[in-house]
């Protein structure tokens, strides 16, 4: 698709754009179905530069702090939506577009927030919401993906994980204290992160995925969330340990650019037990 046109119901409000759109995707987030009374909306943003109205202009509105939402005064149609964090492009509804068929959505966004009734399988990659946990909420359900999560490591590593003393209590320290993100499906948590800010690093720590999400690269997503969390406070590196019996997750950590830095033993051994991973953050 390189280049676009598209109009409203009633035809007063057109649009037309150059250039391929930087994204295309289709959104599941509450503010969008309910801006367009439907259960999920197909976007494409195309740059401010190579876009303009043509014909009437489109009404707009302020939905929520700094959102822009377009439409067309006459018969209604939403035209198009302005991010406050994305001023150099403008997001447009793939159905108002003259040739709809030619706008193909690669992925769906905001996927933790669909509509249970909503069954796709169109094998498009899908990006939820991450979360951040207040310390006021029921924190079982981080507790018990923990658990079931890290089951694994039982028996594997040498002494156990410190995850058996964990309390729910002592979750939502964490996330007071400290921070916990997780990734929803079905109103319940499927992967999550620890993170807490310490002088010139953010130490990541629990990093679980529940076992059907695994592959779906939901720790990838959390890992670049780390990183975008580091570079807001002002921190130079991502740190985390992981024990020296588990191959696989050292690899995984290279995998997403952290370097082997060092190793510390537990208490009352006299053999390294953990290994220190590190990320520089340029």
């Amino acid at each position: 698709m390189d280049g676009g046109s598209g109009h409203c119901l009633c035809g007063a409000v057109r649009f037309s754009f150059e250039g391929a759109p930087n994204w295309q995707a289709h959104c599941h987030c509450e503010s969008c179905r309910r801006a367009t009374a439907s259960p999920f909306t197909s976007f494409l943003g195309v740059s401010h530069s190579g876009f303009r109205w043509t014909g009437t202009p489109p009404a707009e509105r302020e939905s929520s702090p700094g959102v822009r939402r377009f439409f067309c005064a006459t018969c209604g149609t939403p035209m198009a939506y302005q991010s406050p964090t994305r001023r150099q492009e403008i997001d447009l509804y793939a159905a108002t577009l003259d040739d709809p068929s030619s706008s193909a959505p690669t992925r769906h966004v905001h996927w933790n927030e669909r509509l249970p009734w909503v069954k796709l399988c169109d094998g498009l990659p899908v990006h939820r919401t991450p979360r951040r946990l207040t310390g006021d909420e029921d924190m079982a359900p981080v507790l018990n993906l923990l658990h079931a999560a890290f089951a694994y490591m039982e028996g594997v590593i040498d002494p156990p994980s410190s995850l058996h003393r964990l309390t729910v209590e002592g979750v939502a320290r964490q996330a007071r204290a400290g921070e916990i993100w997780v990734l929803d499906d079905a109103g319940a948590p499927v992967a999550c992160l620890f993170l807490t800010p310490e002088p010139e690093r953010l130490y990541v720590g629990k990093l679980a995925v529940a076992d059907v999400f695994r592959g779906a690269g939901l720790a990838r997503q959390l890992m670049l969330l780390a990183e975008e969390r580091a570079r807001a406070l002002g921190l130079g590196r991502l740190e985390l340990q992981s024990r020296v019996e588990l191959a696989a997750n050292h690899a995984a950590f290279e995998a997403m650019g952290f370097e082997r830095t060092g190793e510390t033993a537990h208490e009352g051994y006299d053999r390294p037990t953990s290994f220190t991973f590190t990320r520089l953050l340029g």
